[in-house]
């Protein structure tokens, strides 16, 4: 009786295995973050709604923008001794600053994603450093010390509030270009913090004396104070959208009067994908008999009657327009495969259950 017992908590361990295993969604779900698209924004390594200010020799690798502004341009001051690009430049309330505003409130929204982790009231990131991929939620962060990001992937950090870095204080690992910094308020970058990761807030971002970003710091309705920072926004791979395109396939055939010998001249098909070509026929004919050649792509019939000479168009195959590669945001693409794994420690679970059947009758037997 025990050893039926001891049996049957074996294969209920075997079966909650299988099912928490590597191919289930909860080892998979910090896959989910997804980077969004910074699109006009992408060249921006500042991007104020309301005004930019600077103090002391900062350098700005990318664009300075400025969208919608308040009052009369211009809408920045500190520049110089600030410096900006090459390649950089600065849009001051201009049409591309105004769509570089657009892309990144966009892509605000697009970062509001489910959390994987959320922390309750205020969380110190160094008290929990270090982190995987994924998305952590809190009322507001602090950086007393240091992040560090490990592995490959997304991570988004989403403040109901702010996000406040000490002195000092700094963020290592990880893909500048995946790390998202969502504040509904506020962020505040100390004193000789080296940042990385896109910070994107709804009012205000400050850049403390000596702070480092190697990122982006875009503000959608207030300003971007800015102190000797250095701010080296990342060159990130953006996917370039593959659409094929068709034009109408254009047939040429001619065919000279009918005489003794009837002569069809090669009819052309050319598309934008694929290229027939049919061979010229020539038909003789001892009598003066009219022999018409239909061409097709690749196929040539005969048919008595006036001689005509057609070429049907090769119609082609419409193929799904290729955007990009999989939306994963440097993510690991996911894994389909849970329901092989499933199925097949659902088979051994099987196997395992009839064994221990047969043993367990062999035994009742041997007792009988």
């Amino acid at each position: 009786m025990h050893k039926l017992k001891h049996l049957s908590l074996f294969i209920l361990l075997v079966m909650a295995l299988s099912l928490a295993g590597p191919s289930s969604p909860t080892y998979a779900r910090r896959l989910n973050a997804i980077s969004p698209s910074l699109g006009a924004a992408e060249s921006y390594s500042v991007l104020a709604g309301a005004i930019v200010t600077n103090t002391g020799p900062t350098v700005i690798s990318g664009n300075l923008g400025i969208s919608p502004g308040i009052g009369v341009t211009p809408h920045y001051t500190g520049f110089p001794p600030g410096i900006v690009g090459p390649p950089g430049v600065i849009h001051d309330a201009d049409a591309d600053a105004a769509a570089a505003q657009a892309a990144s409130t966009a892509a605000f929204g697009f970062l509001d994603q489910a959390c994987d982790t959320t922390y309750p009231g205020v969380q110190d990131l160094s008290l929990v450093s270090p982190l995987g991929p994924g998305t952590y939620c809190a009322d507001a962060f602090i950086l007393s010390g240091n992040l560090t990001l490990s592995g490959s992937g997304v991570w988004i950090f989403k403040s109901s509030a702010t996000l406040t870095t000490s002195s000092n204080s700094s963020v290592t690992g990880g893909d500048p270009c995946n790390i998202w910094w969502r504040l509904a308020s506020s962020g505040t970058i100390g004193t000789g913090t080296s940042m990385l990761g896109n910070i994107l807030a709804l009012t205000d971002i400050a850049l403390q004396t000596g702070a480092t970003l190697d990122g982006r710091a875009l503000a959608q309705t207030g300003q971007v104070t800015l102190d000797s920072n250095i701010i080296s926004g990342p060159v990130c791979v953006t996917q370039a959208t593959d659409t094929p395109t068709s034009e109408p396939p254009t047939a040429t055939a001619t065919s000279e009067a009918p005489t003794a010998t009837a002569t069809s001249e090669a009819p052309t098909a050319t598309a934008e994908g694929p290229t027939a070509t049919a061979i010229a026929l020539t038909a003789t004919a001892e009598a003066p008999t009219a022999i018409a050649l239909t061409a097709t792509a690749g196929a040539a019939t005969q048919t008595p009657g006036a001689p005509t000479a057609t070429a049907e168009a090769p119609k082609p195959t419409k193929l799904p327009a290729v955007t990009a590669l999989p939306d994963t945001g440097g993510a690991p693409i996911r894994d389909n495969s849970s329901p092989w794994g499933l199925l097949i420690t659902g088979g051994f679970s099987a196997l395992i259950l009839i064994l221990g059947l047969r043993a367990y009758r062999k035994t009742i037997k041997t007792r009988q």
